[in-house]
């Protein structure tokens, strides 16, 4: 389905560029002028639509997000909400507890320097 969406966009794009090239081309004879100015608009309305095209829709991305956060693909928002929060939660119970670890180490390693130091100015 991206592939035909993706072609499709192409197919928008190419025709956008002919209109707006034949919107310049119509403004450059300031007689033509009229038509030129909303043959631009419209052009550059096409290259919208293009982009339209290539981004993904709504359903897409949402179960993009729930496959990324490990969530079932079924069931209400409010329930996806409350699963994401605990997990983060918990995540954030392990990383508090691995810098908390990760500190009293460091705080352990300064004290051994202390000592060693001390030993050498006392001998």
């Amino acid at each position: 389905m991206r592939i035909l969406r993706g072609l499709g966009a192409a197919v928008v794009w190419l025709l956008a560029t002919v209109v707006v090239i034949l919107a310049a081309v119509l403004c450059i004879t300031l007689i033509l002028l009229p038509l030129g100015l909303p043959l631009m608009a419209v052009g550059l309305r096409l290259y919208g639509y293009g982009v339209q095209l290539m981004v993904p829709r709504a359903p897409e991305v949402k179960r993009g997000v729930r496959k990324g956060l490990g969530l079932r693909s079924h069931g209400s928002v409010a329930g996806d909400v409350k699963r994401a929060g605990k997990r983060g939660k918990k995540s954030g119970r392990k990383l508090e507890k691995k810098a908390s670890n990760a500190a009293g180490d460091a705080a352990k390693s300064v004290r051994r320097g202390r000592k060693r130091l001390a030993g050498v100015f006392h001998s």
